[in-house]
């Protein structure tokens, strides 16, 4: 699937559900259970369907880079906020009274307890931790002119410019890498 460079999604999820997303995936590779893109996928829960809807209104089909702030993290947090997590958002699906629709093998494991209240599951790929952190006051919200504010902290998925310098940075270390 092809990603969308006209703007990209700026979302918060806890930690735990991130580090718990990690494990899913492996656990999809083991079992050979991958989506029709042939990669595994997570599934994260929001009330922030327009923000989702707007988001599939604009990519026409195509994946959207999601910058993901770690919220409810442990240890200290930066004074100015951080991305340390980037994933490919693939879709949304509508909950079923709250729950997940889909295959619990696609929720982090660490939900399983929980009461789900959501009204959407956005689908994710290519979930994995940033070697080094994206401020947020770097990213610009999609159509704003300035910046977001430094000590800006994501309550709910918002569209932001797509941030060529970051992913242009992510590139070049994933290719140091591969060396």
């Amino acid at each position: 699937m092809e990603t969308t460079r006209t703007f990209a999604i700026l979302a918060p999820v806890p930690e735990i559900h991130l580090l718990s997303g990690l494990e899913a995936i492996a656990a999809q590779l083991n079992l050979d259970e991958v989506t029709s893109e042939g990669l595994p996928k997570v599934a994260f829960g929001s009330m922030a369907f327009e923000v989702i809807r707007k988001a599939d209104e604009l990519r026409k089909e195509r994946a959207v880079e999601v910058l993901i702030y770690a919220s409810e993290a442990q240890g200290d947090q930066p004074l100015n906020p951080e991305v340390w997590w980037r994933a490919r958002y693939i879709g949304h699906v509508p909950s079923r009274n709250g729950r997940y629709p889909g295959k619990s093998m696609f929720r982090p494991q660490s939900t399983a307890g929980a009461r789900p209240t959501w009204a959407i599951y956005w689908e994710v790929q290519e979930l994995e931790k940033l070697k080094a952190p994206i401020a947020i006051a770097s990213l610009q919200g999609l159509g704003q002119k300035a910046p977001l504010k430094g000590r800006f902290v994501p309550e709910d998925p918002v569209l932001i410019e797509y941030p060529f310098a970051a992913f242009v940075a992510i590139s070049r270390q994933a290719a140091a890498d591969r060396k």
